[in-house]
């Protein structure tokens, strides 16, 4: 794994060799980057829209920089390599394609069964995703495991015992483990049990008004932090 005292700004700058998205609006950098250790990938905020990047960009950096080191060790999430500076950071690359893309062979059922242990893997190390619903942040990798990326969304359980916090992170548990149900039907829905069938035909409480503040927000940023107001496809 690269370390961090060679990841500069000018040092990625430098080495990278891909670049899997492109930044504008409120989308970051992705980008490849070979370094001596192997490549790993730079999320960068730094070219993203300049209100976007100067006010919200750190936020969601320091977000996921906190949400991955809390997940360090679990197999399916690309491992923290470390923050670069306020708008960026680099984790672990995986070779393999979104789902948001038709994978070249078809999913398996280990494939969601392995999925969802990852989630709830997740879930017992206090972080509930939150934006699982977009299937490209799940990966299916070469290897054919799955892998969940961008916890820029992502909620934390939170110290304590406030019930109305653990409450609230426990929906947000639920609606990570539906939306991989979401998934399964979407891409591979031949492989659904009438149980699953079931369980989707029952919306959850609170995911309408949620969905529609969720909208609200992304509509309302893009409106006053971007230079053109045009629909982001990246979530």
């Amino acid at each position: 794994m690269a370390r961090m005292s060679t990841l500069t700004r000018r040092f990625v700058e430098g080495h990278t060799v891909e670049y899997l998205r492109t930044a504008g609006g409120t989308r970051p950098d992705l980008r490849v980057v070979d370094t001596p250790d192997g490549r790993i990938v730079v999320k960068d905020f730094s070219r993203s829209d300049f209100l976007f990047r100067t006010i919200v960009g750190p936020i969601l950096i320091r977000r996921e920089y906190g949400a991955l080191r809390k997940l360090i060790g679990v197999e399916g999430v690309p491992q923290l390599v470390g923050r670069i500076d306020r708008y960026s950071l680099a984790v672990q690359h995986v070779p393999g394609v979104s789902l948001d893309r038709k994978p070249s062979k078809p999913l398996s059922s280990e494939f969601y069964t392995d999925l969802r242990r990852v989630i709830d893997e997740m879930h017992a190390h206090g972080v509930a995703h939150c934006d699982l619903r977009s299937r490209g942040n799940v990966m299916v990798g070469d290897d054919g495991r799955p892998y969940v990326i961008d916890f820029g969304a992502c909620v934390f359980l939170g110290r304590g015992l406030n019930p109305l916090f653990r409450w609230l992170f426990s929906q947000f548990v639920l609606a990570d483990r539906n939306a991989v149900l979401r998934i399964k039907r979407r891409v591979s829905p031949e492989l659904l049990s009438d149980a699953e069938r079931a369980e989707l035909a029952i919306p959850l409480p609170y995911e309408r008004p949620a969905r529609a503040f969720g909208e609200a927000v992304r509509r309302l940023t893009r409106k006053l932090l971007t230079r053109r107001n045009k629909p982001d496809t990246s979530a």
